[in-house]
């Protein structure tokens, strides 16, 4: 039997795509962010049996349902909040995601920002590129010594963990999903997030989107940080109360912030951050380096395959809703 996939979003890399021809598989791809009533005409026309989520707004119910032969949701990355979950337990589409597949590149990036921060990147940057080479104004500082918290202890956040420590940081998390077995005598579990928040230098968010976590870091949470502390943001723009972060910010209630991740996306061309000197940002591009794209997609076109196959998938990949 020949099975087709679609790809909402553009295309998964070129080894995944080479991998479905190879299978027999009919490979369709649409632009970013495609309209939904297209992609319902496009899922009803082509009849897909799968179908790759890259780029979209979100698929719904709707979506869902345009194909009779859908059997199954891929997420190409690790993130399903674009994708009704909920909706599919109730169809009986299982939805699959790359878990892991990326995990080391949003932990260098989280890292990376760090850096940049801490050693005032961006202002030397500009500074030295105007002309200057004054060295007596700079007050950057050493991660060594400095106490990272993680919100969230995937793994992402484990190789995270291990990354600093071996810069000289100590590290806790703070996860009430995660099992025991996640933490160790170096990397010990909080059992409250308010006091995470107090203890640590530097607190990065590593947790899914989801409404318990969504707005979780709001003008609360950011009050009982350290002055001199920093937030780093890979996951989801929408775990962090924006108009509260900008608050903090301009206050100097928080040292600075690392955002890969924003709400929504793309942010709006005046958003209030850009003009602020103690922040440092990317396009949500932390977990797609090459090396990661190429992870994801291969992950993602063995999931598919294999459950259209009737083939085992590890357990791990599913989503439970």
């Amino acid at each position: 039997m020949t099975f087709t996939v679609v790809s909402l979003g553009g295309p998964v890399a070129q080894e995944g795509e080479e991998m479905m021809r190879s299978a027999g598989v009919t490979s369709i791809a649409t632009g970013p962010y495609p309209k939904k009533d297209e992609v319902i005409a496009l899922l009803a026309r082509h009849q897909a049996d799968a179908v790759i989520v890259r780029l979209i707004d979100r698929v719904d119910e709707a979506i869902m349902k345009a194909s009779p032969r859908l059997k199954v949701i891929a997420k190409h990355g690790a993130g399903t909040n674009d994708i009704d979950v909920a909706a599919a337990k109730r169809l009986g589409l299982p939805v699959l995601a790359a878990t892991g597949c990326n995990a080391h590149s949003v932990a260098e990036h989280a890292l990376a920002l760090m850096l940049a921060l801490i050693k005032d990147l961006r202002r030397q940057d500009a500074f030295v590129r105007g002309g200057g080479w004054e060295k007596k104004s700079y007050q950057g500082h050493e991660l060594r010594g400095r106490k990272l918290g993680l919100v969230g202890l995937g793994m992402i956040g484990r190789a995270l963990a291990g990354m600093v420590r071996a810069i000289g940081m100590s590290v806790v998390a703070y996860d009430p999903f995660a099992p025991d077995d996640a933490f160790a005598p170096d990397l010990p579990r909080i059992a409250e997030l308010e006091t995470l928040l107090a203890d640590c230098d530097v607190v990065s968010l590593h947790c899914p989107l989801t409404e318990q976590t969504r707005n979780l870091i709001g003008a609360r949470e950011l009050g009982l940080m350290k002055p001199g502390s920093f937030l780093i943001n890979t996951a989801r723009g929408e775990v962090v109360d924006e108009p509260a972060l900008v608050k903090a910010l301009e206050a100097g209630t928080i040292a600075g912030a690392g955002l890969d991740s924003f709400a929504p996306e793309p942010p709006a061309a005046d958003n209030p951050l850009w003009n602020l000197p103690n922040v440092i940002v990317s396009p949500h591009i932390g977990g797609v380096t090459e090396e990661a794209r190429r992870e994801v997609s291969l992950q993602t076109v063995r999931n598919v395959l294999a459950l259209l196959r009737n083939e085992e998938v590890h357990p791990r990949y599913f989503v439970r809703g």
